[in-house]
């Protein structure tokens, strides 16, 4: 397990790259004639997210390198760090509604926020589980690993949408079944080092209710 969290920096940077390629049409390659629907909330989001992505690469690495004390200080920054992320999602999906043309109800409404409120849940969910169980190191890095495993699919789908050319809807089916591969993975890595597999298995069962969830909106909702 330690070998394994040491290791995530490095799939991080992998992550760090979606990032940076999926909003670079819509984001990163604007900077600095942004126009302006990139207000000041997108700007704090975007900052906040990126610094995310950021700790998750520095954390293990500090680990690894036997920083301990510096890790935990940064880990204490994320208490800040971490409501301000929610926040800043929650203002995104609020921003999102207000830009449907078509008339809101609530099913509208859900389904133009479909995406962005499972991450926002899940998120909050696996931060608090990480927080709550850092004294136990299997369970506090896979909850931490869940973290950044959720923009996968807000990265992923664009960089196929706006790169690949593919309709977004497939793309986001796409994104979404390489996060349950990645978890899948590591837990039949567990299984077969005979090692707990239980945390796995309930971010696999909560990334798997949230999926079933937003797939049938975009399936059977309405077009937003």
């Amino acid at each position: 397990m330690k070998k394994l969290y040491y290791n995530s920096g490095y799939f991080f940077l992998i992550l760090f790259a979606f990032v940076l390629g999926g909003f670079y049409k819509t984001y990163f390659g604007l900077i600095p004639k942004f126009d302006q629907s990139t207000t000041w909330l997108v700007h704090v989001h975007a900052a906040l997210l990126t610094c995310w992505v950021a700790l998750l690469i520095v954390q293990p690495l500090l680990i690894r390198y036997k920083k301990t004390k510096l890790h935990k200080l940064i880990g204490k920054f994320t208490y800040v760090l971490a409501p301000l992320i929610v926040c800043s999602m929650i203002g995104m999906m609020l921003k999102g509604v207000t830009e449907v043309t078509e008339k809101l109800t609530p099913l509208i409404i859900l389904a133009s926020i479909k995406f962005a409120l499972f991450d926002c849940l899940m998120f909050s969910t696996f931060y608090t589980l990480a927080v709550i169980r850092r004294k136990n190191f299997q369970q506090h890095g896979a909850f931490m690993i869940a973290t950044g495993l959720i923009f996968i699919n807000p990265s992923l789908a664009r960089l196929l949408f706006f790169l690949g050319h593919l309709p977004f809807n497939v793309a986001e089916v796409i994104a979404v079944i390489l996060i349950d591969i990645c978890v899948l993975s590591l837990l039949l890595y567990f299984r077969k080092k005979k090692l707990s597999t239980k945390p796995y298995g309930f971010l696999l069962l909560v990334f798997l209710f949230c999926q079933v969830i937003t797939t049938s909106i975009m399936i059977w909702g309405p077009n937003v």
